[in-house]
């Protein structure tokens, strides 16, 4: 039997079906019931009549906006990994408990309300053969030491506050460091938040994001800033590497130092000189500033160079001056009057640190940090605290003051010694007493001085039978004395003027006229003879105290 053929509707031909089978439609009644279908569409579906365009528009915008944001990830990764080095794992040293229990010992006579002593320290790495580079575990042993000896650490605004007279914080240390290097943002950063310090970094501000991996970026630097652990001042824009100086090709440093100019034979003249530095040092602030960080209001001069340093000419008194309208406190490790922040210093602007090297053992920087906390004027027997007597003295041992003649061949006929230099630079409204002894016939003296280190010390010389007062070196009185062996000599400092009475009977006295800021400072005993063989004089008691009813410099 023949297959049964199905029915081919006509080409063209549509069909509806009604309920009764398929019927067919022509083209025209098909584009009818498409045109009614799209017609709802308008009403119902997404993307198709009056809704289409808005919605194309916000889907496009999607696709925009995830391109762009894929974009800007991309970018910032690709910033990060060039300007943000990956921070080390925390180091940590191991510490002895005999080492816990001394260094918590060094700070058991300090007082536990002090000015603040300035540390610089400059790198944290590993690896570093430089002597002035911290390996990890070295650095995080000198801030537990400083921890265990009961210092707290200050914000540089907390360090300015205290400098422009506000009231003395807890025994506590500045922690500055000096150029601005990766270290300390790979290693340090780490370590501080570990001991939950706080530092500041004077920055070569000309070196961020160069010279990589050496300096930091101001990506790490912005980083730092929002930790809440970094403050950043300047260490000038690009002045922090020697310079030529002559024809000779002698170089210096070009923030105290005029520079040569080369294409025209000659050093520059006060104006440029001027002119280079300022634009320099305003560049600086304009950097930090210009990163969202508060305008620098301190300075660390670069290589500590300040007045009276050997590379430094006649321009550096100048500098000084160019930094003075730009910071209130200029940082230094040295300079002839060691200054360590007090009121004194903060008047003159300067301020002396404590370098940390990588010699440099936690014990050995607690001695050196404790030498400058600021203490009261009130030592009972300083004679017998060898160790804190400083300042110059010439060839011998302290024995000398103490009735030991140098059994030296080269024997000096002249002997000085400062009395805790550093930790008195404020001291005002004290009292010392000395009873000196074997003074002979005339030949051989001793002298008593306050006010140390100031810009007008004052100096009460004895010899058998005269009594002279000495002002900055020069004579201001003189008295007679009951010739005889042995004297005792009270002097008494206030805030300008300085009186001395000699075996209760002799009054010398002077009236300062400098502003007492420059007056304050604490004492030093002398000793001298004429003839090399003499009978040297000998100090047999001295005592410092403040004098009654002396308000706190504090």
């Amino acid at each position: 039997m023949a297959p049964k053929l199905k029915r081919r509707e006509p080409v063209g031909v549509l069909v509806h079906d009604h309920g009764h089978g398929p019927e067919p439609c022509s083209r025209g009644d098909y584009g009818e019931k498409a045109g009614h279908d799209r017609s709802r569409g308008r009403g119902h579906g997404w993307g198709r009549g009056w809704t289409q365009w808005p919605v194309r528009v916000l889907l496009g915008a999607l696709t925009l906006s995830v391109v762009v944001t894929s974009g800007a990830v991309g970018i910032e990764r690709y910033l990060s990994r060039k300007y943000m080095t990956p921070q080390a794992p925390l180091a940590q040293a191991r510490i002895s408990m005999s080492d816990q229990i001394s260094w918590a010992r060094r700070g058991e006579t300090l007082p536990d309300h002090a000015p603040p002593v300035v540390l610089t320290f400059h790198d944290v790495n590993k690896n570093s053969k430089s002597p002035y580079v911290l390996t990890p575990k070295a650095f995080d042993a000198q801030l537990t030491a400083l921890e265990q000896a009961g210092y707290r650490t200050l914000s540089a605004k907390q360090f300015t506050d205290y400098m422009n007279g506000g009231p003395v914080p807890r025994r506590s240390v500045l922690l500055t460091f000096d150029d601005g290097t990766d270290g300390l943002w790979k290693y340090a950063d780490r370590i501080m938040a570990k001991h939950r310090m706080r530092g500041t970094i004077f920055t070569i501000t000309g070196s961020m994001d160069k010279h990589r991996p050496y300096y930091l970026t101001w990506r790490e630097i912005e980083r730092m800033h929002r930790s809440g652990r970094w403050d950043f001042q300047s260490h000038t824009r690009a002045m922090h590497s020697m310079k030529q100086l002559d024809a000779t090709g002698n170089t210096g440093a070009p923030m105290v130092n005029r520079l040569w100019l080369k294409d025209e034979g000659r050093r520059e003249n006060t104006a440029e000189y001027r002119t280079r530095v300022l634009h320099d040092l305003a560049g600086s602030v304009k950097d930090i500033a210009g990163h969202g960080m508060p305008a620098p209001s301190m300075f660390a001069i670069p290589f500590s160079d300040g007045e009276g340093q050997p590379d430094a000419d006649s321009q550096d008194s100048q500098g000084m001056h160019l930094l003075k309208q730009l910071f209130s406190f200029v940082m230094t490790d040295h300079s002839s009057v060691p200054l360590t922040a007090s009121r004194r210093s903060a008047a003159a602007g300067l301020v002396q640190r404590v370098e940390i090297l990588a010699r440099t053992t936690p014990g050995q920087m607690l001695d050196d940090v404790g030498q400058k906390v600021q203490v009261p004027p009130n030592a009972r027997r300083p004679l017998f605290e060898t160790e804190n007597w400083g300042g110059r003295q010439t060839r011998t041992s302290f024995d000398v003051f103490l009735g030991k003649a140098p059994s030296s061949p080269l024997t000096p006929r002249y002997a000085k010694a400062d009395y805790r230099p550093d930790s008195s630079v404020d001291w005002t409204d004290y009292s010392t007493t000395a009873l000196i002894g074997s003074l002979g016939n005339g030949t051989n003296q001793a002298a008593l001085g306050v006010r140390t280190n100031s810009k007008e010390p004052m100096t009460v010389v004895l010899t058998r039978s005269r009594a002279t007062l000495l002002a900055d070196g020069y004579e201001v009185a003189s008295q007679p004395l009951d010739p005889k062996s042995s004297h005792t000599v009270t002097v008494k400092v206030g805030r300008d003027t300085t009186t001395a009475h000699v075996d209760g009977q002799v009054e010398l006295s002077h009236v300062s006229s400098r502003p007492s800021d420059q007056l304050t400072g604490g004492v030093t005993i002398r000793s001298g003879i004429n003839k090399a063989g003499n009978q040297w004089p000998v100090f047999k008691s001295l005592d410092i105290s403040p004098l009654k009813g002396a308000a706190s410099r504090g």
